[in-house]
């Protein structure tokens, strides 16, 4: 027998759990809303892909810093420090959180969604999904040998890496801070990026590349393109397209650190509409789909998202949720 909420989020981070405070402040009752959580733990991408180190900022980017709702704008913290924020936050709200509840499919029915997870069917009225892109990393286009797998990485937190040859690859904020946390764990580093200049990063990693190149700590390579991977004795040996700039050359590990992607296939199988490679989306986060929302990093589009920004569209959702609700 399924059961029955009025509210489900798909996705237990910032924005899954902003939702449900949200709601709960706006008078739906705790047991009337459950976030699904495909991890075994709340905030799981952040537990997962954040170094130790890596710090959590309110202005992002830059980005507003003003929250809308009924969660206040928090102080810098580090990574324990945000995991403890929402732990704290889940028990004060008595939020129900079901974890290793990875959603496979959400089917529309005339006045409900069912939602399966495993082998059972959770039915709901409204479905608010806020998958962030952070734990669905990009990955190339090029074929790497299985071999590797070990050696391949796309985060920091799974592995040890200290005292070795690292390649990252990428020119956002993350392979900026991938590669400070590395240089202080003793590894000879070296930073390639496709493009002429890391214009997307903030000022302070941007600052923090150039001082680490200039104190010949990290080696950075633009305008470089990675043609092949191949297992050389169990070593990554790496192929670039610019034989004559960049020759192919060895390293014990390979970070890639290009961007994540929206869960494109999920949301077209519920139905949802797509301008190129993103969800269309109303003001309030909601879909064509009727009583279906997006919240958080699939309603921020190419620019990116904040906490902040996850807060403030889960406040959106909310609102139309409950007045709708009511």
């Amino acid at each position: 027998m399924s059961r029955h909420f009025k509210i489900v989020a798909i996705g237990g981070g910032p924005a899954g759990i902003s939702l449900a405070i949200e709601c709960i402040e706006m008078g739906i009752s705790t047991k009337d809303i459950l976030v699904l959580e495909k991890g075994s733990v709340p905030i799981d991408a952040i537990r997962k892909f954040y170094p130790e180190k890596k710090m959590t900022i309110a202005n992002y980017k830059g980005l507003p810093t003003e929250t809308h709702g009924h969660i206040p704008v928090f102080s810098d913290l580090t990574k324990a420090e945000t995991l403890t924020y929402y732990d704290e936050l889940i028990k004060k709200y008595n939020i129900q959180m079901e974890y290793n509840s990875e959603v496979s499919k959400v089917i529309k029915k005339s006045s409900s969604f069912e939602i399966l997870v495993g082998h059972d069917i959770i039915t709901a009225d409204f479905v608010a999904i806020g998958i962030g892109i952070l734990g669905r990393p990009n990955k190339p286009t090029y074929k790497i040998p299985n071999t590797l797998r070990q050696n391949i990485l796309y985060d920091i937190t799974s592995q040890k890496v200290e005292k070795m040859k690292v390649l990252v690859i990428g020119g956002g904020d993350t392979s900026s801070e991938y590669c400070q946390v590395l240089v202080e764990e003793k590894n000879q580093v070296t930073l390639a990026y496709r493009g002429e200049a890391f214009g997307r990063m903030m000022k302070s990693n941007s600052l923090a590349v150039e001082r680490l190149q200039s104190t010949e700590l990290l080696k950075v390579w633009l305008k470089c393109e990675i043609k092949e991977i191949q297992d050389q004795g169990g070593r990554p040996h790496v192929l670039f397209v610019d034989e004559s700039k960049y020759q192919m050359d060895f390293f014990d590990k390979v970070i890639f650190s290009i961007g994540g992607t929206t869960p494109v296939n999920f949301l077209k199988t519920i139905g949802v509409e797509f301008s190129g490679d993103w969800p269309k989306v109303g003001p309030n986060g909601d879909t064509n789909v009727p009583n279906l929302y997006l919240i958080g990093d699939l309603v921020a589009g190419k620019t990116g998202g904040s906490i902040i920004y996850a807060y403030n569209s889960a406040f959106r959702s909310a609102t139309a949720i409950v007045a709708s609700l009511k």
